[in-house]
């Protein structure tokens, strides 16, 4: 499990089982056994030395701002989707500390795009396909690539369910198209 956040819900679980009652071992196995929820800062495979991320589930700023600070390296990012309007100051100040790249895709990539030259980032990348953005980001070779998107899905996709199973689908593809070349 990577992320502050993650590891402060593991500290309230441990507390409730221990007011409950629960012994020691049968907390630690709980916790040991848990490997996090789907589309929720989801390890899905590595392509090429690129760790993939999804997070999916990040379909607001907050959310994905969390997802940037959960790693201690630097990351590619794949932002966008269907815009919020949600004010992008904190987003683009955090994208600048903790992203080395980002690809906006969806509906929101102008906005986004805008707000993040305003905050000083550099490396930005627009494209029209999700499938589009996970190969620019293992190209790019530059961090783990994390889909945290910080925007709804329905602009492409049913949901962010979608989204994610999506993303998933076409990192396994990259992981199998390198296996059957070999």
């Amino acid at each position: 499990m990577i992320g502050r956040h993650n590891w402060e819900n593991a500290l309230a679980a441990v507390s409730v089982g221990a007011v409950l009652g629960l012994e020691t071992k049968q907390i630690a196995s709980a916790l040991k056994e848990f490997k996090g929820l789907e589309h929720r800062l989801e390890y899905v495979d590595t392509v090429e030395g690129i760790r993939c991320y999804n997070d999916s589930k990040a379909t607001n700023t907050d959310s994905a701002i969390k997802a940037l600070e959960a790693f201690s390296e630097k990351i590619v990012l794949i932002a966008g989707g269907r815009d919020k309007g949600t004010d992008l100051t904190e987003f683009a100040k955090s994208v600048s500390a903790h992203a080395h790249s980002v690809i906006l895709l969806g509906e929101a990539a102008d906005r986004f795009h805008q707000a993040l030259v305003a905050g000083g980032v550099a490396n930005i990348h627009s494209v029209g396909s999700l499938a589009d953005a996970v190969e620019l980001g293992i190209r790019l070779k530059a961090g783990p690539l994390v889909l945290s998107p910080a925007c709804a899905s329905y602009d492409m996709f049913r949901d962010f369910e979608d989204r994610g199973n999506v993303f998933k689908d076409i990192v396994r593809s990259k992981t199998k198209n390198i296996a059957t070349s070999h």
